[in-house]
Formats: structure tokens, C-alpha cells, sequence
């Protein structure tokens, strides 16, 4: 059985590790490997896969469910976990995100408490496996994040679910119970943050800000906030969560709050020297002849955008080639300066899009495909992305188009529309709310 690992494993490869962890604690009844496949059923039955753009997938739901076992098996909890809590952990931890008719990204913990009391096939598991649902209800609303706005909001909750428990009336145990809610909430947090790498670290803060709305300008400093709160307002059980995980996950979470701690301070001293013009960034149509040391730096700006958001990536150098691509880079300086972002689209019939989305427009020949736009870090919030995109826009609009769609945060196209831009929806989707628009050039 795999214990210390050193990247973030597939959802099947943690299937298999959770039956392990199952298994070494005699939970190996048939009815613990049917929920953990109810639940991996469940999510993908909302597509909530490799695909979707959000934090809360099928992935993020498996290793919760991971980390959550791990360290309750840690030298801080030895003696404390017992089986019986053991098993209640796990299913909550396999079903804290869970909502039917999932409809955004953003978890909505009330909701998954309320499935877990009232789905009567997983009733029916919970008899065959002593569990009590409304304890699994009480850990879930505890892993609302930030307890600290949401505990006037969720203990009264949490306190109903208890009294519907075989707990009714041993407040010790609401306690115990109460207590592994922050435990579960805290090993939640620390997440695939401690088993991969920091452009793991980077995709997954990007997931986690447009589940919670952020713009991209605040990704890194809210960032820093999240850690900050898990390393000292909740210190206490953090450390404990930490020295009960291998060595390996906890050099890996600490390596990875660093690099965002490093990188916040690259942002400041970017904004500084913008402030004092120091430095100046401007954008340049390029003729996509790049050799290949330049080609590869776009590549690497390119690869820090999450896997949903790389259009053509299996020929991305192809297409730098290609008389059709428009690219405009974000230059230091100059326009020979070092490229720090770009813009990159073509013919909106040269890209795959999925299939939920349906534009009258295609096989046209009249709209500009915008992919995403590519940022190195340390350069959101400045005012390089809205420089790149209007100079897209001016070149696509001098190339022929009528029209230029690509993907954005509905809050950022509603926050467009309001200002009058000729921006409109074509088609919302959800839960991810990563949103297919157009703009008139």
C-alpha cells in the first residue's frame, strides 16, 4: 500500500489506495467499496472530471478522502480516531462536496449534509455499515471555509444533526465529533497542496479562485490569506494534521505555501516598479516566426494555464506556424523585450469546442477564436491581460471578422456587459459558470 506519496495519483490509484486504508482497519464488507463507487458514480454522472474547470471535482473529493484517512492513522491521533470514527470520516469526507443538481462550483456544505440523511441508497449502507448519517452530516457543515464567517450560520445546524444521532444526549461526544469536523476541514485544506508540485499548486489555487469568484488579480493574494489562516489561526490543529502525514506531503504543502508567499512578493515589487514607471509593459503583433528557444518559452507561459484551459496543446507549436494564428505577446519594455504573456486565436472552425456549446456562427468563416490568455505569474493584475486582448481584437477586427468569442468567469462578462462593452452571452455553463461569449468587433 502506497502511504508517502510525491504527486498528486489518479482518481482510480486513489480508489485503490482508500480500499487499502479500508481494508487495514477490517472495513472490507462489501457495502464500504459500494459507496466509495455510488460517490465516484455520482460525480461523474455531473462530469465533474479531468475536464471541468472547478476545485471541486472527482479528484479534489478522492484525496480529501485520502488525506482525511492518512492522518487519522498519524501519531497525533493515535488512540484518539477510533473505528468507528474512522468509518464516519471516511464517508463524510467521500460526500462533503456532493450536491444533487449541482448548478456552481462553489460547495454549498448545507446541501451535501441534506444528501447524506435523505438518499435511501446510501440510507441503506449506512444500516449496513452502523453509520450514523446525521454524524456524517455534522463533520461535512464543518468543513465550511471560513468557519470563522460561517459558524453563527452552520453550529445551530450542526447541533440539530447531533440531537437526531445516537449522540442525542452525550454532549462528550458532540464534542469528539465537533472536534473531527476541524480535523477533516483542516486535512481538507491542505489537499493535493502537499502531493504535488507548485504548478499543481498554481492550477488548483486558479480552480479554487474561480469556484470562489475571484479575479485573477487577487489569486495569489488571496492565496497567501488561505495559508496564512490554516498556518496560524487554525495552527493548532494544522500542526497536528501535519505531523501526522509522511515527511515527504509535509516538505511538499510547506515548499508550495512558500512558492506563493515568494510569488507575492514578486507581484509587489512588479506593481512598485510600474507605480515609479520603472518598468513598462506593452504588446506586440508577432509574425510567428520564433526559433526554438522562443518557442519554448511560450510553451512554458502556456503550460501554466490549467489542462481545461489549453486549446490545441498537442499542436501548439504547429500552430505558431500557421499564417491563420493571431498572436499578440506582452512584452517587458519593447517590443523585443522578454515576453512575459500572450494572446493566441484563429478561425473559430479550427478549434474543438465541447460539445454543450453550440455556435450559430461556426462554419461561417466570420468569427476569431480568443483562447485563453496566458500569463506568466507575478504579471496578473497589471493591466497586461486587458492590453493583449484589445489589440487582439483591433488586429481579428482588421483581419475581416465580425465577430470574436472565447471562454470567461460570468462575473467578469456580466461586469463587461454593465460597462457597455458590445460583449453578450452565447451560452452559459455550469456548474463551472466558465462561461462562451461574444464580442461584435
Amino acid at each position: 500500500m502506497i502511504l508517502s506519496l510525491t504527486k498528486i495519483p489518479s482518481t482510480q490509484e486513489l480508489r485503490e489506495i482508500i480500499i487499502e486504508l479500508l481494508k487495514k482497519e477490517n472495513l472490507d464488507d462489501a457495502c464500504y467499496v459500494d459507496m466509495l463507487n455510488y460517490a465516484l458514480g455520482l460525480f461523474n454522472e455531473q462530469n465533474l472530471k479531468n475536464r471541468y474547470y472547478g476545485y471541486h471535482n472527482t479528484s479534489h473529493e478522492m484525496i480529501v478522502t485520502y488525506n482525511t484517512l492518512l492522518a487519522s492513522r498519524g501519531k497525533e491521533f493515535h488512540g484518539t480516531v477510533s473505528k468507528e470514527d474512522f468509518k464516519h470520516l471516511f464517508t463524510a469526507s467521500l460526500f462533503h462536496d456532493y450536491e444533487p443538481g449541482k448548478i456552481e462550483d462553489k460547495p454549498h456544505e448545507e446541501s451535501a449534509a441534506n444528501f447524506v440523511t435523505q438518499d435511501k441508497k446510501l440510507l441503506n449502507l449506512f444500516k449496513e455499515s452502523e453509520i450514523d448519517s446525521h454524524l456524517v452530516a455534522s463533520l461535512i457543515l464543518r468543513t465550511s471555509y471560513p468557519w470563522s464567517l460561517k459558524k453563527s450560520e452552520y453550529e445551530p445546524l450542526i447541533l440539530s444533526h447531533f440531537v437526531q444521532s445516537k449522540y442525542a444526549h452525550n454532549k462528550t461526544m458532540q464534542e469528539h465529533y465537533a472536534n473531527l469536523g476541524w480535523f477533516m476541514s483542516v486535512a481538507d485544506r491542505i489537499g493535493a497542496y502537499a502531493l504535488g508540485d507548485f504548478l499543481d499548486a498554481m492550477e488548483l489555487a486558479k480552480k479554487n479562485a474561480h469556484s470562489l469568484g475571484w479575479g485573477s488579480e487577487y489569486i495569489i493574494q488571496r492565496s497567501v490569506t488561505y495559508f496564512e489562516t490554516l498556518l496560524n489561526e487554525e495552527q493548532e490543529m494544522t500542526d497536528k494534521v501535519m505531523r501526522s502525514i509522511p515527511k515527504s506531503m509535509r516538505k511538499t504543502f510547506m515548499n508550495n505555501v512558500l512558492g506563493f508567499f515568494k510569488l507575492r512578493e514578486k507581484e509587489l515589487e512588479v506593481r512598485a516598479s510600474i507605480v515609479y514607471d520603472e518598468i513598462k509593459l506593452t504588446t506586440n503583433l508577432e509574425k510567428c516566426e520564433f526559433d526554438d528557444e522562443q518557442a519554448n518559452s511560450l510553451f512554458d507561459i502556456y503550460d501554466e494555464l490549467p489542462d481545461p484551459l489549453q486549446f490545441k496543446k498537442k499542436t501548439f507549436f504547429e500552430s505558431l506556424k500557421d499564417p491563420e494564428t493571431i498572436l499578440i505577446t506582452l512584452r517587458l519594455g519593447s517590443n523585443t523585450g522578454e515576453i512575459l504573456g500572450f494572446a493566441k486565436g484563429g478561425p473559430l472552425e479550427g478549434y474543438g469546442l465541447p460539445d454543450s456549446i453550440n455556435d450559430t456562427n461556426y462554419g461561417k468563416s466570420n468569427t476569431v477564436f480568443l483562447e485563453p490568455l496566458a500569463l506568466k505569474m507575478g504579471y496578473w493584475g497589471q493591466g497586461g491581460g486587458s492590453q493583449m486582448r484589445q489589440h487582439f481584437r483591433k488586429i481579428a477586427k482588421e483581419k475581416g471578422y465580425d465577430f470574436l468569442t472565447s471562454l470567461q468567469l460570468r462575473e467578469v462578462i456580466q461586469r463587461r456587459i454593465e460597462r457597455n462593452d458590445s460583449i453578450e452571452f452565447v451560452q452559459q455553463l455550469n456548474p463551472e459558470k466558465l462561461d462562451y461569449y461574444r464580442v461584435i468587433l
